[in-house]
């Protein structure tokens, strides 16, 4: 009769033991699910600490656009804008499909590609290029006055993108693929033909619209193409721009804008164009506001205040947020 009492008690606590095995297991997976990157139905960048839960990331602009459509039909420009938070894709657009001449904007892309062949062992930042005198031109720029019959190639893309020199863009142009170059500006949804005539303007010149831009500074800021640290690097140097948007905008000097300016006088029309990511606090706000038949300070001056009205709401807005945060 013992006997019998012990084997039941025994077998009451295997039971008892695999039950709990099963239990704790079963948590054991939920935790790894509500945890783990590969199982999680959350973004990745919650599981990796890079984006917080309840962040209240900006994903209404519709204020500032309204705002902005009200200056631009009052001082009845011809402008095109696109904005994104490149944080959760969030955006707004005024007429943001309308093609413009792309102006040097399309300098951009001929960075990447440079930096693609670096990446491919073809060429290095050290790699001295030819500058001939067909590459000489004072339409923008400084460099054609050198003396110099060969320039690095790291020089040369500061030169491109930092001052927007169009003897910097002519040399380096020489030195990409075509075809090359047309896959990529079709992978960034660019349609603008790539086969130049000058080594400044294409034989048949496309229009660039505000919102294929984004495709290119987000594959820049993601790094979808280039290395992370060459991806770095080329916003690095757009962050450094000769055109000061920053004092544009009236906005302070320590908010990093990686942009890139273009400035152009084409078919009796004046364009220019300014688009790049603002790094405010956490946010990373894309905008590309193309303007046509502006002279330059006109343009500077509308540019300013399209970007202080983006600015102002984002910085705004997150004062807001964070204060329902801290107080909920």
């Amino acid at each position: 009769m013992i006997i019998g009492l012990k084997r039941v008690v025994a077998v009451q606590f295997v039971l008892i033991v695999i039950l709990l095995a099963i239990t704790a297991n079963y948590y054991l997976e939920k935790k790894e699910i509500e945890t783990s990157p590969s199982n999680g139905l959350l973004s990745q960048r919650v599981y990796s600490g890079l984006l917080e839960p309840k962040s209240f990331l900006i994903v209404n602009f519709a204020e500032p656009k309204e705002k902005i459509k009200s200056y631009i039909s009052k001082n009845n420009l011809n402008i095109s804008v696109y904005v994104e938070n490149f944080r959760n894709g969030a955006y707004i657009g005024i007429n943001e499909k309308a093609g413009f001449f792309p102006s040097s904007l399309i300098k951009l892309p001929v960075a990447v590609m440079i930096v693609k062949r670096i990446e491919n062992g073809e060429l290095s930042f050290d790699t001295m290029i030819d500058l001939k005198d067909s590459d000489r031109t004072s339409s923008f720029g400084e460099l054609y006055k050198t003396e110099e019959k060969r320039l690095p190639v790291r020089l040369l893309l500061e030169q491109m993108l930092k001052e927007s020199d169009n003897t910097a863009f002519r040399a380096l142009v020489r030195n990409i693929d075509a075809g090359d170059f047309q896959l990529v500006l079709d992978y960034y949804n660019i349609d603008v033909n790539a086969d130049f005539q000058d080594g400044e303007t294409a034989v048949h010149p496309n229009l660039l619209s505000p919102k294929s831009m984004s495709t290119l500074f987000s594959s820049l800021y993601f790094s979808t193409v280039l290395e992370a640290e060459n991806s770095e690097y080329l916003l690095s140097l757009l962050a450094d721009s000769a055109f000061d948007v920053s004092q544009a905008a009236d906005i302070p000097e320590d908010v990093i804008i990686a942009h890139k300016f273009g400035s152009t006088h084409y078919n009796n029309f004046d364009f220019f164009h300014d688009c790049g990511i603002m790094y405010i606090q956490e946010s990373r706000i894309f905008y590309c506001i193309m303007t046509k038949d502006l002279n330059e300070k006109q343009a500077t001056k509308a540019i300013g205040v399209i970007v202080n009205e983006i600015y102002s709401y984002v910085k705004t807005a997150r004062a807001r947020f964070d204060d329902y945060k801290g107080n909920s």
